[in-house]
């Protein structure tokens, strides 16, 4: 079967680094081709290219002129998802030319792209993919019209849980909720390692050692976190909390809510710096008040490191409904800070890992596409 893998965004100028920096694209498209299917992805970048990657095959578009320009106008009245608002009709021609029996959009929002994929797909008897990686259904009637005839030739909607899907199903867009697949936004490739090696390198302080990556933002909710760790001192008094984060308007708030708290702060961790810190720590902790998938905390999975999350959809599907791993009520520092003592991070790395290779990972993600 043939299969076609459309994307918008771009992380580089060239090829050879678009497909090093796209691990989603490029670990789904070969684990559909480990499972016999032809693949192809069509990239947006600013040069034309075609180029092989093993067995599957990149079709680099650059935009015309139209989209640009279309870019230039919502960019110019303060749209920054401009990107994925433009239509796409450069990305659309090349996908149509490939015949694919499958075409796979990692877009709900395109409703321009949406609507060109599905008239061909329609018209050739082909089907179409819609996988949900941010975004909100229109607001306004116009554009939930719009919206509607882009749907309209669909074939499956992929959402990380039907929680997710359910805006637009109020809003009328996904009438048919028959239409809606439960499937993750992406995977990682992070792998355990040697704990003690990366105890040592890491220098995580604790026993056990806490670590919270993500922004300091209300969507985190580190306050949450921070007054869960309160909680626990008198029954973990060794315990330590490890922040890593890009950036946040809560970090003074932070600041002033750790005073005196066995915290530290690390501030801007690299890739292969975050991947040490998961590998050290005894237990991820994250109170978030939504995720479209918790990227970090899937990243902690892959190590095997147990994680104590909040009771978001996304999370609670991630830890099969906290049976492997924690999850206490978003909010809720008392439960966080139980659940968080409660926890046996000494030796259950290894069914961490298990769940993540059965549910969550690349090859996971490709065979439920």
């Amino acid at each position: 079967m043939r299969v076609a893998l459309v994307n918008c965004w771009h992380a580089a100028a060239e090829p050879g680094a678009q497909i090093e920096a796209d691990a989603l694209r490029r670990e789904l498209a070969h684990g559909l081709a480990a499972l016999g299917h032809e693949v192809h992805v069509v990239q947006e970048l600013p040069m034309a290219a075609t180029v092989d990657d093993g067995p599957v095959r990149w079709h680099f578009v650059p935009p015309d002129w139209y989209t640009r320009a279309a870019r230039v106008a919502l960019g110019a009245v303060g749209r920054d998802d401009a990107v994925v608002k433009a239509p796409a009709p450069h990305l659309a021609r090349v996908t149509a030319s490939l015949r694919a029996d499958i075409v796979h959009s990692f877009d709900l929002v395109n409703y321009g792209l949406l609507a060109e994929l599905g008239r061909d797909t329609r018209r050739r008897g082909a089907a179409l993919v819609a996988h949900f990686h941010g975004g909100a259904p229109a607001r306004l009637d116009p554009l939930r019209r719009v919206e509607r005839a882009a749907f309209a030739n669909v074939t499956r909607f992929l959402f990380t849980t039907q929680q997710h899907a359910a805006p637009w199903e109020q809003s009328g867009a996904l009438a048919d909720t028959r239409r809606v697949v439960e499937v993750y936004e992406t995977s990682t490739l992070f792998r355990p390692g040697d704990r003690a090696e990366a105890r040592t390198r890491a220098q995580l302080r604790g026993a056990p050692a806490l670590l919270h990556l993500g922004r300091l933002d209300a969507v985190k909710d580190p306050l949450t976190t921070l007054a869960g760790l309160r909680k626990v001192l008198p029954q973990l008094p060794n315990v330590h909390l490890t922040f890593a984060w890009t950036d946040g308007p809560l970090e003074a708030q932070v600041r002033r809510a750790a005073d005196g708290l066995p915290v530290s702060f690390l501030g801007r961790a690299s890739r292969e710096k975050t991947e040490l810190l998961l590998r050290a720590a005894d237990l991820f902790v994250q109170a978030s008040t939504r995720e479209v998938c918790g990227v970090a905390a899937l990243e902690a999975f892959a190590t095997g490191t147990p994680s104590v999350l909040s009771d978001i959809p996304s999370f609670r599907r991630m830890t099969a409904d906290g049976t492997v791993g924690r999850i206490f009520p978003v909010g809720d520092s008392a439960a966080m800070g139980a659940a968080i003592a409660a926890s046996n991070y000494a030796d259950v790395r290894e069914r961490v890992r298990d769940r993540f290779d059965r549910a969550l990972s690349f090859d996971a993600l490709a065979r439920s596409v």
